[in-house]
C-alpha cells in the first residue's frame, strides 16, 4: 500500500511538472495569461479529485461577492471620462506650472501629470496610455530623445499602483482581508517618494543632455493659481475621491461613483462633454478592461488554492525563514520579488507571491499593511522591468518605438525606484503613515 501511494505521488509530481512546463511554454509563445492559468487549473483539478470542477464556478461566485470589487470598473470609468472630456490637457498645464522651471520641463510635467492622473484613475496602464498620448509628442517637440521620452512616460505610470486610490491596492485589500483605507493611507509617502525620485532622474538627464531647457521659464504663483482654476474639474475629482475616503464619508466604491457624477455634472455644464457617445465610450472601455481583469483574478485565486493544497507556499516560506538571519531573509525576499515582479503580471503576482512571503514578512517585523505596500512597490517596479514590463509594452504600442529600446532608456528610472523600494523595505519606519 505504501509503495502504491509513493508511486502515485511521484506520478502526480511528474504530471504537475509536465503541466507547468507546457503552460510556461504557452506563456512564452504569447498565449494570454488567463488561458495559461486556466489550463493549469483545469489540468490540476482533473488529476487531484479533492478539487472538483464545480470548485471553479463556486470560487468565482464567492470571490466576486466582495463589494469593494465594484470600485474597479468605476475607477476605470473615472479615468476614461477625464480623457473623453479633455480634462487631461488641463492637468498637464497644471503640472507644468509647478515643475516647468526645472530642466526637462515637459518630462517633469509628464511625471507630475502621471502622479495626478494616478490619483484619479488608480491604474498604471491607463496612466501610461493617457499621459503618453498627451505628452510624448510634446516632449519630442521640445528636443527630447524619443526613446528617453517614452521611458519617462512609462516610468511615470509606475506610481499608479501606489498613489491612492489604486486598483491593485483594492484587489490586495479584498484578497487578504486588509483595510483598503489603511493601504491607501500607507501608499501616500512611498508614492510621493517614487515620484520625487523620478523627477530627480529626469531633471539630471535633461540638464546633462540638453533636453527641453527653458531658462526663460520662471515659477509664478499666479500661473499656478490660474492653471489650478482651469484644472478644477480634474483636481476636484481627487478631492472628492481621497477626501471622501479618508474622512470616512465614502467607501472606495462609493467615492468612485460620486466622482463619476461630479465629473459628468461639471463637464456637461462647462461643455466638455456634449455628446452621448463620449459617455458610452468611457463605459465600454471600462467593461472591456474589467472583462480582461476579473478572469485573471479568479484564476489566480484558484491557483493559490491549489498551491496551498500542495504545501508549496509553506515550503517556500519555511525555506526563506530557515536562513535565520534577518538580513539574509530580506535579501532572499528581495530576490524573489524582483524575479516574480518582472515575469508575472500584477494580479497573478499579487495573489500568488504575496502570501508565499507573508510569514517571512511577519518574522522580520512587517505589519500586514506595511508588507502590502512593500510588496506593491516591488510589483509596480516590475511594470518597467523586462521581460514583462507592461508599461513598456503600452508606451511602445503608442509611440511605435521598439520595446527593447524603451527598456534600455528606462534603466536609470528603474535604478532609483529600486533604491526607494529597498529603502522602505529595510527601514519600514520611514513610512510614518502606515
Amino acid at each position: 500500500m505504501i509503495e502504491f501511494i509513493t508511486a502515485l505521488t511521484i506520478n502526480l509530481s511528474t504530471y504537475l511538472a509536465l503541466l507547468s512546463v507546457v503552460c510556461a511554454a504557452l506563456f512564452a509563445l504569447g498565449t494570454p495569461i488567463v488561458l495559461v492559468f486556466g489550463l493549469w487549473v483545469i489540468g490540476f483539478q482533473l488529476q487531484v479529485p479533492v478539487f472538483p470542477m464545480a470548485n471553479i464556478s463556486i470560487t468565482a461566485f464567492e470571490e466576486l461577492q466582495s463589494f469593494p470589487y465594484a470600485a474597479i470598473p468605476l475607477f476605470i470609468v473615472v479615468g476614461d471620462l477625464i480623457n473623453e472630456a479633455g480634462i487631461s490637457s488641463e492637468l498637464v498645464q497644471f503640472a507644468r506650472s509647478i515643475v516647468g522651471w526645472l530642466p526637462g520641463s515637459s518630462g517633469n510635467a509628464a511625471l507630475v501629470t502621471s502622479g495626478i492622473f494616478s490619483a484619479i484613475t488608480g491604474s498604471n496602464a491607463a496612466t501610461t496610455a493617457s499621459v503618453g498620448k498627451a505628452m510624448h509628442p510634446e516632449m519630442v517637440k521640445n528636443n527630447y530623445d524619443e526613446k528617453h521620452a517614452a521611458a519617462t512616460v512609462a516610468a511615470g505610470g509606475v506610481i499608479g499602483s501606489i498613489i491612492p486610490p489604486s486598483i491593485l491596492l483594492i484587489i490586495y485589500g479584498v484578497t487578504f482581508n486588509i483595510s483598503i483605507n489603511q493601504l491607501f493611507l500607507a501608499g501616500i509617502l512611498p508614492g510621493i517618494a517614487m515620484l520625487t525620485g523620478l523627477i530627480g532622474v529626469n531633471t539630471y538627464i535633461a540638464k546633462k543632455r540638453g533636453f527641453d531647457i527653458n531658462p526663460d521659464f520662471e515659477f509664478s504663483i499666479y500661473d499656478v493659481l490660474k492653471s489650478t482654476w482651469k484644472a478644477k474639474i480634474g483636481l476636484g475629482s481627487i478631492i472628492v475621491l481621497l477626501g471622501g475616503i479618508f474622512l470616512g464619508y465614502f467607501t472606495p466604491s462609493e467615492a468612485a461613483a460620486v466622482a463619476i457624477v461630479y465629473i459628468l455634472f461639471f463637464s456637461i455644464i462647462y461643455g466638455k462633454i456634449h455628446e452621448l457617445n463620449q459617455i458610452s465610450n468611457a463605459i465600454f472601455t471600462s467593461l472591456r478592461l474589467v472583462g480582461a481583469l476579473i478572469p485573471v483574478v479568479i484564476m489566480s485565486v484558484l491557483i493559490q488554492q491549489n498551491l496551498s493544497y500542495l504545501g508549496l507556499q509553506e515550503s517556500i516560506s519555511n525555506a526563506v525563514l530557515s536562513l535565520g538571519n534577518k538580513w539574509l531573509i530580506m535579501f532572499a525576499m528581495i530576490v524573489i520579488l524582483i524575479i516574480t515582479g518582472s515575469t508575472l503580471s500584477s494580479v497573478p503576482n499579487l495573489v500568488l507571491t504575496a502570501p508565499l512571503l507573508a510569514a517571512a514578512a511577519t518574522e522580520i517585523g512587517l505589519s500586514p499593511v506595511v508588507w502590502g505596500i512593500t510588496f506593491m512597490m516591488s510589483d509596480a517596479i516590475g511594470f518597467i522591468t523586462p521581460p514583462y514590463g507592461i508599461n513598456l509594452y503600452v508606451i511602445s504600442g503608442i509611440t511605435d518605438i521598439d520595446y527593447l529600446y524603451v527598456a534600455m532608456k528606462a534603466i536609470p528610472y528603474l535604478a532609483i525606484l529600486s533604491v526607494i523600494w529597498i529603502g522602505f523595505f529595510v527601514f519600514p519606519g520611514l513610512n510614518v503613515l502606515a
